[in-house]
């Protein structure tokens, strides 16, 4: 875990400040700057939420293609040049379709004028997201993950914040405002392909082994079905909202659901720098080492992922009573998008491990089973209870998907992620939470929230250290300790 801490805790400084910018843009200035018109941010999460579909299918498994073969590929420029390749075939076979189905698209899913208008800007964005995949998974397989993290989750929210305050102080219209936005993904496409070049990993080849080819666009081919519905699955809850409901009740979900997803983003740093170590144990052979990743990041997670919603559901009154109150209508959504994310990070990395191993194909059938599950709970339950009914159903999706499929990687390989530590973090919340929620505090919604999540924080780094539940988190506490309470 050497390599995986040390990758995470440079992730996680980039991933956390993104998650701040990401907090302070989405609760405290989205709200007032759209309230008026919260269709607006509305279109913005809808037109974001196809590009992400689109792009899924787009790049025909490029970006995973390279990340799988590339601790055995030969000649490196071999593998770039077939995935580049695959990448501008996938995106000129997406434009042709979109121009000439996208009106049938809209016409089929009865979408808003608002969205009709402005629907074009999803080619533009599926062109930046899907070679941005690819060169992220450059930069990721040689373990330099920092850089597009950085790009895609502080550089985005640094330049979205600007153009907020732009927006809100009439500096200029919304249509400026929308090309602004799209250009951001551009720019940051533009960036990390430059750095690629400075770093030198850019180098091409076009002399293929046919049969290294024709195995890694099989593969692909799966990656792309079961990555392509696993995508849809993670977009599918808005595009829903938006088909039964409109667009400003796609603001108010979006608002609730990053709130409830904060809790997902210590999976980000682990998950981009463990995808390559996996593949290279497989490639070695080395189960052991790949058990305990899987075991040694299933705890770290549940326990990060513990501390945020702990902080969550401690707060979540106040949180939303800063908010104005066409926007704090969202309690149930967080709690239970905070739950799903908090059964996804204890899940542990049972996805990448089944991407690396001789049982890929199994993703295909799994992302399909979910895409299911998903699209019958969101058809059963958003008509009957609005934005709480699209959580609900990703509760209840993710909570059976992740049930499935861990069981399927333990009968297949026996790597499972639980231990004893798992059943003590799991009473660490419910006790820390239930001590803690009736505890009468100030009338000042900030105050409360700072004294809560001190608290809170503070038991769940004595119980860790008490249980020695860790060894990694307790390194980092220690570390803390010493370094800055010189204690």
């Amino acid at each position: 875990m050497g390599i995986i801490r040390k990758q995470s805790i440079h992730n996680s400084i980039n991933l956390y400040l993104g998650i701040f910018i990401g907090a302070v843009n989405t609760i405290l200035i989205y709200p007032f700057v759209f309230e008026s018109n919260p269709e607006y941010w509305g279109l913005l999460q809808i037109l974001v939420s196809y590009s992400v579909i689109f792009s899924s299918f787009s790049h025909l498994g490029g970006p995973s293609i390279f990340l799988r073969f590339f601790p055995k590929a030969q000649v490196k420029s071999e593998l770039l040049s077939f995935t580049l390749s695959l990448c501008i075939i996938g995106f000129l076979l997406f434009a042709l379709l979109f121009l000439f189905f996208k009106d049938s698209l809209l016409s089929f899913i009865d979408s808003s004028p608002l969205l009709h208008d402005h629907f074009y800007w999803v080619g533009v964005l599926v062109f930046a997201l899907s070679f941005f995949d690819l060169f992220s998974s450059v930069s990721r397989s040689y373990l330099d993950s920092s850089t597009p993290v950085f790009l895609n989750e502080v550089f985005v929210r640094i330049c979205v914040l600007v153009l907020l305050v732009l927006y809100h102080y009439d500096w200029i219209i919304f249509n400026q405002f929308l090309l602004c936005f799209i250009s951001i993904y551009l720019i940051k496409l533009l960036i990390l392909l430059l750095l690629q070049f400075k770093n030198k990993r850019l180098t091409f080849s076009l002399q293929f082994n046919k049969s290294d080819l024709k195995n890694q666009f099989k593969y692909g081919l799966y990656v792309i079905t079961g990555g392509g519905a696993a995508i849809l699955v993670s977009r599918f809850d808005m595009l829903m909202i938006e088909h039964y409901l409109d667009l400003k009740q796609v603001a108010y979900y979006g608002l609730a659901f990053f709130i409830g997803s904060v809790i997902k983003v210590p999976s980000r740093s682990i998950s981009s720098i463990s995808s390559p170590l996996i593949a290279k144990s497989f490639e070695e052979n080395n189960l052991s080492n790949i058990q305990s990743i899987y075991s040694k990041s299933s705890i770290n997670l549940f326990i990060m992922g513990a501390v945020i919603f702990l902080c969550i559901l401690l707060n979540i009154d106040d949180i939303l009573s800063i908010l104005p109150d066409k926007f704090s209508q969202g309690k149930i959504v967080v709690l239970f998008i905070g739950a799903a994310q908090l059964v996804n990070l204890v899940a542990g990395l049972h996805g990448l491990i089944l991407i690396h191993s001789s049982y890929y194909k199994s993703i295909v059938y799994f992302n399909l089973f979910l895409f299911l599950i998903t699209f019958f709970t969101n058809l059963i339950f958003i008509p009957m209870y609005g934005i709480n009914g699209a959580a609900l159903a990703t509760f209840i999706s993710i909570l059976l998907f992740n049930t499935v499929r861990m069981i399927y990687v333990y009968k297949k390989m026996n790597f499972q992620p639980f231990s004893t530590k798992t059943a003590i973090t799991f009473l660490m919340i419910v006790v820390i939470y239930f001590g803690l929620c009736y505890i009468p505090l100030t009338s000042m919604p900030l105050v409360n929230i700072v004294i809560k999540s001190i608290i809170a924080c503070l038991l769940v780094a004595f119980t860790v250290q008490y249980f020695k539940l860790s060894d990694d988190i307790s390194s980092l506490i220690n570390e803390f300790r010493e370094n800055y309470l010189k204690i």
